[in-house]
């Protein structure tokens, strides 16, 4: 347990750390902060700060580096502050929704890059499993004579749209046709289409052009189904791979591994306990070190959810991130 004024001065530490990005003497304490204490007290506090591990001696500098410990302590406390509410500046993720005409790929797109653009930091958004959301029409609409569109349109209020092409030209009467038959049949099709053979299709009046038509668009559904599951929008990557050097590049690509595969979605389920979680270094994998993740569920509507996740280093802004996440509504 640690009193107040040693909180305060961990937070000195930590704070003019993240600020400056070098060690921190009693002197900048002094010189920066009003805690109306004498250098000696200062240095004594950071004597038992260090000695409870929440502060790091390093070999160059007399100062301090607040440890994975530190910021550990410092963001918590930050997450049991009241909130700072200002509905005027809200990001409003369904209004975004109905900007993008309730197109949740492109929302969750333009969020995940308003988000890093405002955090300064990587953000990812996990978006919904669609694989388990149920398709309630289909429809054709032709763009070209060999271009058509697939429109899904979901009970999760989204809708997608598929792209079609074709080597032989099909007629509008044949799209409108396999149109038809899709969206009074979906259910069925979307069971059983693939299994309905080209004799199949000719016993229902298809002519091979639009049998071929029906199969590639009931692959096309499935791979589509498949592939998004709960898929990730990635937001200023570049500020992790920018941060890449000899000295980083231990703590960075392992998260870059789990960004480039499946595997950072369960991660981020897994660590996501609160209404916003801050994991550091280790809280998140044991092999993970200067890297911490703040994540926050978020609901568009009753079956559009996911959640967010900031990704930096340890010695990230931790409070104007929170102040973020805290805007979404």
């Amino acid at each position: 347990m640690i009193t107040q004024r040693q909180f305060s001065v961990l937070n000195a530490i930590v704070e003019d750390y993240v600020e400056l990005g070098h060690p921190i003497g009693s002197n900048t304490i002094i010189q920066r902060h009003d805690l109306n204490v004498s250098p000696a007290t200062i240095r004594n506090e950071m004597k038992f700060l260090e000695g409870m591990k929440l502060i790091e001696k390093t070999h160059s500098s007399s100062g301090r580096i607040p440890s994975e410990s530190g910021f550990r302590v410092y963001a918590k406390q930050l997450l049991e502050q009241p909130l700072n509410e200002d509905s005027a500046h809200n990001l409003d993720m369904y209004g975004m929704f109905m900007e993008h005409h309730f197109d949740i790929s492109s929302t969750l797109e333009y969020f995940a890059r308003v988000f890093s653009n405002q955090s300064h930091y990587t953000t990812l958004v996990i978006g919904p499993d669609h694989s388990k959301a149920t398709i309630l029409d289909i429809r054709l609409i032709k763009v070209s004579p060999k271009h058509l569109i697939v429109v899904l349109i979901f009970d999760t209020g989204h809708v997608k749209q598929l792209h079609v092409s074709v080597q032989v030209p099909i007629s509008d009467l044949s799209i409108t046709k396999v149109s038809n038959f899709i969206s009074q049949n979906y259910q069925e099709f979307l069971r059983n289409g693939q299994k309905n053979h080209i004799d199949a299709y000719r016993l229902l009046g298809f002519s091979d052009e639009e049998t071929q038509l029906l199969l590639r668009v009931y692959l096309l559904i499935q791979q589509y189904q498949s592939s998004e599951s709960s898929r990730v929008y990635l937001g200023g990557k570049n500020q992790l791979i920018e941060g890449l050097d000899e000295s980083t590049v231990r703590s960075i690509q392992p998260i870059l591994k789990y960004i480039e595969s499946n595997q950072i979605t369960d991660l981020i389920r897994n660590i996501s306990e609160d209404p916003i979680s801050i994991k550091i270094g280790s809280e998140i994998e044991s092999d993970f070190r200067d890297i911490a993740i703040l994540t926050k569920p978020y609901q568009i509507d009753d079956n559009v959810k996911g959640y967010i996740a900031v990704i930096g280093p340890t010695a990230m802004r931790y409070q104007s991130v929170i102040n973020l996440l805290n805007l979404i509504s």
